[in-house]
């Protein structure tokens, strides 16, 4: 099973080095809550795969919530636990997260959304390509906001959400036909995530919002 799970991007931890001074990301925590870094807000997602005959994406019977539960301090940094809980998944697919509870502790840093020792999330600051990660395949993982919004549609409504593309290149710069796309509404969360193979653009599944609760 993690062998099959490696043919998949799953886009669970970027990483990057990123510091900045606790002078700054109070600033930045002041002006703005992109990320809606709330002690009880919440998100439920369901995760859809792709039918080959028809090309619609199709509800599976498993869910993933996310809710922000505590704050914790760290090196004199404010950090929000989002914890994680999917169910649903029985076994059956396996390209799909395993049911089970995660927690990870993030914070906004300068419009990239970070954990306590620099791992990158998401980036809302600029257009510039980032490298985040080096894979034991020989590839590497690079992230680009897009210049555009998009107009996203989900069960939870409709939304105007910023654009992170993740892709892959080999050591050489050689870009693989992979593509992923995590979208977010500014004040809003995760609206939707795409999974990918490494071999191909279109995604065989995507992460949708259903409902969610914004203090």
């Amino acid at each position: 099973m993690k062998k099959t799970k490696k043919c998949f991007i799953i886009l669970l931890v970027l990483i990057l080095n990123y510091s900045c001074s606790s002078e700054e990301s109070d600033s930045s925590q002041q002006t703005s809550n992109f990320y809606a870094l709330t002690v009880g807000n919440s998100w439920e997602y369901k995760y859809y795969l792709k039918d080959i005959a028809t090309n619609n994406f199709l509800p599976t019977s498993v869910t993933e919530t996310v809710d922000i539960t505590e704050t914790i301090l760290v090196n004199n940094e404010t950090y929000y636990n989002f914890k994680h809980v999917v169910t649903g998944n029985d076994g059956i697919y396996s390209s799909l997260p395993n049911n089970g509870e995660r927690n990870y502790t993030l914070r906004d840093s300068l419009g990239f959304l970070i954990d306590e020792i620099g791992l990158i999330k998401y980036n809302n600051s600029d257009n510039e390509e980032y490298f985040v990660n080096t894979l034991d395949i020989g590839l590497a993982y690079y992230l680009t906001l897009s210049a555009t919004d998009e107009n996203i549609v989900t069960n939870a409504g409709s939304f105007t959400c910023y654009d992170n593309n993740y892709y892959l290149k080999d050591l050489d710069g050689n870009l693989s036909n992979s593509l992923d796309h995590i979208y977010r509404e500014d004040g809003k969360g995760e609206v939707l995530s795409t999974m990918s193979y490494m071999s191909d653009q279109t995604p065989f599944a995507e992460k949708r919002l259903e409902n969610y609760s914004i203090q």
